[in-house]
């Protein structure tokens, strides 16, 4: 190519023409600017070596010094580096497209299995529920039941306890007072005890008549007591004995209906104290199965959330294939240049380096100027 004209200024039009850059100097700017986007390198290291393009590998291996070839196989170690990185990040972008119908799937398959757990942990739920209504009413009728034993056992025991209080009592008037005034001891309290033996006997409902009789008898010392004294204290004995007895009988065969009851109520206390304990139970797991369906739903909700996030992110990762195989071409593309200005001589020429299109538009450019 015949050597370009500075153009001369032109007063009128005021306008510059376009002078054609060195190709070589092109491609050194792109070489440069891959060396700085490399990664893993002292920053320092990379500054010195892509600012200097033009006293290492512009220079033709014919001419270069033996350190500047180091250098050269220094900036071959970082262009390499950069075109490494970037086949991994579009090899991984490639495999995270390539796997999104199989992603996609174990996505939706996550949901399902999330909806499955739910279903499973609400008829837990239900389940739970309908225990404790049972316990519940398990729990009501232990109650009434222990209500009611109680009941009974306070009506039954009522007689049974006043027949052995009355017993007591009888008891007690025959061998104190009864005893004191039959063998008129040399106590002042004779008339007392002669006025509570006719009293007591009185609460037990015996015989108005033997009564009148029996307590002039019994005012009497033994030795001025009569045949008919002796024969109406003797009547009275009799009685009092006889009331003992049935008394005595009544608390004998009571002592086993006495037991009964107190069967019943322990009985109805243990009914009782497993019914609540059925009910706090069931609570408790009622309480439990209902966490369990809210955790079951936050995880359901959070498989769907990565179900909807499919789309965007396999579009994002489309794109970020596309970004990374134009990144990988324009790499490749510096790393064929730099090949080619690692091995070209002073004997060599240099167009083969630039773009075909673009040194076209040179060339066009500079016959221009060169016929103004």
């Amino acid at each position: 190519m015949a050597p370009m004209k500075r153009p001369a200024a032109s007063s009128a039009s005021g306008v510059s023409k376009k002078v054609a850059k060195d190709p070589l100097a092109a491609k050194g700017d792109e070489i440069a600017a891959m060396l700085h986007a490399a990664e893993g390198f002292p920053e320092a290291v990379i500054h010195a070596i892509a600012t200097n393009l033009d006293k290492s590998l512009l220079i033709p291996k014919d001419q270069r010094h033996a350190f500047q070839e180091e250098v050269v196989g220094m900036i071959e170690q970082v262009l390499v580096s950069v075109e490494k990185a970037l086949q991994s990040k579009a090899g991984d972008a490639q495999a995270k497209v390539a796997g999104s119908d199989s992603e996609k799937s174990v996505r939706e398959q996550a949901v399902l299995a999330a909806e499955a757990v739910i279903a499973e942990k609400v008829a837990a739920v239900d389940a739970a529920k309908a225990a404790l209504n049972e316990a519940a009413g398990e729990d009501a009728a232990a109650k009434t039941g222990m209500e009611d034993a109680k009941a009974e056992q306070k009506t039954g025991d009522a007689g049974y306890v006043e027949a052995a209080k009355k017993k007591s009592t009888l008891e007690a008037m025959f061998t104190d007072e009864y005893s004191t005034v039959k063998h008129w001891n040399s106590s002042n309290s004779w008339k007392k005890s002669v006025q509570a033996v006719v009293r007591i006997c009185k609460q037990f409902g015996f015989e108005p008549q033997l009564l009148v009789s029996a307590e002039p008898a019994l005012s009497k010392p033994p030795d001025e007591r009569g045949s008919f004294d002796n024969l109406v204290l003797q009547q009275l004995e009799d009685q009092i004995k006889s009331v003992l007895q049935q008394l005595g009988e009544t608390l004998s065969n009571g002592e086993a209906d006495k037991a009964a009851r107190a069967g019943k109520v322990e009985s109805a206390a243990a009914r009782l104290a497993s019914a609540v304990e059925r009910f706090k139970a069931c609570k408790v797991e009622v309480a439990t199965t209902s966490s369990a369906v809210k955790e079951a739903e936050a995880q359901c909700m959070a498989a769907k959330k990565k179900l909807r996030e499919f789309g965007p992110q396999l579009e994002l990762a489309t794109s970020e294939l596309e970004a990374a195989n134009v990144d990988l071409k324009d790499c490749e593309a510096v790393l064929a240049s730099f090949r080619v200005l690692q091995g070209r001589t002073s004997v060599m020429e240099v167009a083969p380096i630039a773009e075909p299109a673009a040194a076209v538009e040179l060339e066009g450019e500079a016959g221009a100027v060169a016929a103004e």
